[in-house]
């Protein structure tokens, strides 16, 4: 998959405290064939001055997904929360009412109370295109989201 200069990206780190976690960011340059320097839009350098900007395996980084407008999920839907400052894989554990969910991390368990407008419908990039997992409520008739032209 290439991406082009500028072009703005999600990042997840394959590496611990980052998995299940994807940051926003945009590709600066290719780096071969197989690796991109990226600057991140909500990671910092140690000093707190400037975007953090690193080189980051092709597969670590995926185009932004499509916006699905849906602000009303039940328990157990797969979700993308952001916490943290970035989109973290999770599952409703809990509704509060029609704007306060609790959510569970994938990745650690930990659970937070999240705004809806602070939730998306999770979508895993397959082979060029935005998939919905597996046993997903969201619309049951199709899968496919979005092809990446």
């Amino acid at each position: 998959m290439a991406f082009r200069i500028s072009e703005n990206v999600e990042i997840c780190k394959k590496q611990e405290g980052f998995l299940g976690s994807y940051y926003s960011g945009k590709v600066l340059a290719a780096v071969g064939i197989n690796r991109y320097i990226v600057r991140y839009e909500t990671r910092w350098t140690e000093c707190k001055t400037r975007q953090l900007s690193e080189v980051v395996d092709a597969d670590e980084v995926r185009p932004l997904p499509p916006t699905i407008s849906c602000t009303d999920f039940s328990v157990s839907d797969k979700i993308d929360a952001y916490v943290n400052n970035a989109w973290w894989v999770a599952k409703v554990v809990q509704r509060l009412d029609d704007v306060r969910y609790f959510v569970r991390l994938d990745t650690n368990g930990t659970e937070f109370l999240v705004p809806s407008y602070k939730l998306r419908t999770h979508l895993d990039w397959q082979d060029g295109r935005w998939v919905l997992p597996p046993n997903t409520n969201t619309n049951p008739n199709t899968n496919t989201i979005a092809n990446r032209p």
